[in-house]
């Protein structure tokens, strides 16, 4: 992730050969963890920009659409700090190329329980705040999404009873009794159900909810969701500034500079570390100026008619989600 050479160590010697005082001229050891801390505050006021960085533009695994279910926890997943968007693809299509559809990513979604068009928002919420299906019971299949003739399958998720997160990542056909782990088991714990295997998703770890609800027996939808990552904590003086690439490293400097500033306890240096401030800020407006010079590819579609909704035959309306 990231490309970045030049380091937190580097960053600071710049700022100390312009006389600036770092919190490395502190005594009794507590100059690097300050460093650390600064350095991680700058880092979160950069990426905190509303402003969509391609450098700190992530792909979350691809997911697939299940009968009736609204809510998918991940594995693995912690690191989104706002969605940008998302496609889905009918991933059984035979047709070259296959459906794609853009869907829109909503602050949050409601639970909803009925399947009125195909699936067109999707939010990301954490897996302890999505809503879970029950065990089946004994001898029920859990039919493969990824099929010529899809079938309808329960809900692919489930609290066991010590409270863990489980969500099928084997197909099969469950055995006599409801899986169950020790309580707090380690994510990515597996465990066998007759010929179906589960999986522990971590309660803190990022799922996602998409609306409307997908339908009983297919399509099945593959969604690719697109996010901007959080800040990370530089853990060392010796760690590159990832995922701030080289030619955007002015804004991290001159915030540096900044923090390194207004720290001091000499007055003179707050001032400075004021008129820094502004210059940082400055920065990081040019800094969007250079990452936005091309235009978006989005398109502005009314959340609902202007006038009566126009219905294709029988089926559904016409809306922004289902246009034809």
């Amino acid at each position: 992730m990231g490309n970045s050479t030049i380091t937190l160590q580097k960053i600071l010697d710049r700022v100390a050969a312009k006389g600036i005082p770092t919190p490395l001229s502190i005594a009794a050891g507590y100059g690097p963890d300050l460093a650390l801390s600064m350095a991680s505050d700058v880092m979160s006021e950069i990426i905190a920009e509303r402003f969509n960085w391609k450098w700190n533009r992530a792909t979350a695994a691809p997911f697939y659409t299940n009968s009736f279910q609204q809510d998918y926890p991940q594995t693995g997943l912690t690191n989104i700090g706002w969605g940008e968007d998302a496609d889905r693809v009918d991933i059984n299509n035979t047709a070259m190329p296959k459906p794609i559809k853009q869907l829109t990513f909503r602050r949050q979604l409601s639970r909803v329980g009925m399947a009125w068009a195909p699936v067109a928002e999707i939010c990301w919420m954490y897996n302890n705040e999505l809503s879970l299906g029950t065990w089946p019971g004994a001898g029920v299949t859990y039919y493969p999404l990824l099929a010529s003739q899809t079938k309808q399958n329960p809900i692919m998720s489930m609290l066991d009873a010590n409270g863990n997160i489980l969500i099928v990542t084997g197909f099969g056909t469950t055995g006599l009794t409801a899986p169950q782990l020790a309580a707090n088991s380690p994510e990515g714990t597996t465990v066998t159900d007759g010929t179906v295997t589960w999986t522990v998703a971590g309660p803190m770890s990022q799922g996602f909810r998409v609306s409307p609800l997908p339908g009983a027996a297919g399509p099945v939808w593959q969604i690719t969701p697109y996010y901007q990552m959080k800040a990370i904590a530089l853990a060392t003086l010796g760690a590159v500034i990832n995922p701030i690439p080289d030619d955007f490293s002015r804004m991290f400097q001159d915030g540096m500079e900044a923090y390194c500033l207004k720290a001091s306890p000499n007055p003179g240096d707050f001032k400075r570390g004021q008129d820094a401030e502004a210059k940082w800020l400055k920065s990081m407006m040019d800094s969007r100026k250079q990452g936005d010079r091309e235009p978006d590819a989005y398109a502005m579609l009314p959340s609902s008619a202007p006038v009566e909704s126009v219905w294709v035959g029988r089926r559904n309306p016409q809306d922004p989600s289902e246009p034809y």
